[in-house]
């Protein structure tokens, strides 16, 4: 016979998890994450979600005759600085629901 699984076990296992992944992203979004630019030109600073919050270009770099090399600049930072928070949050969800993902 087919055992009957505990369905209030699961809810209360699921509510619970919801409340550790609200938990998370409530301190992510706390935590601040720094990078710059290969050529170390463009500074950007991110919170744990990854929202952006300060972009530092130097003003060389604002009258540079290159413009357009200015584009892939931010880009590298802001992406170097949203790494970094990705890679934190991930190991703080996989250290608080453990086996997730799995």
């Amino acid at each position: 016979m087919t055992e009957v699984p505990d369905i209030e076990s699961m809810l209360a296992d699921l509510n619970e998890k919801r409340e550790r992944m609200r938990a998370l992203r409530e301190e992510a979004a706390t935590r601040y994450f720094t990078a710059t630019s290969e050529d170390r030109a463009v500074s950007a600073r991110v919170d744990g979600l990854g929202k952006l919050h300060d972009l530092s270009i130097p003003d060389r770099e604002l009258r540079s005759g290159h413009p357009t090399a200015l584009g892939p600049k931010i880009a590298s930072a802001i992406n170097a600085a949203r790494t970094q928070a990705i890679e934190d949050s991930n190991a703080r969800l996989l250290r608080a629901l453990p086996g997730f993902g799995s």
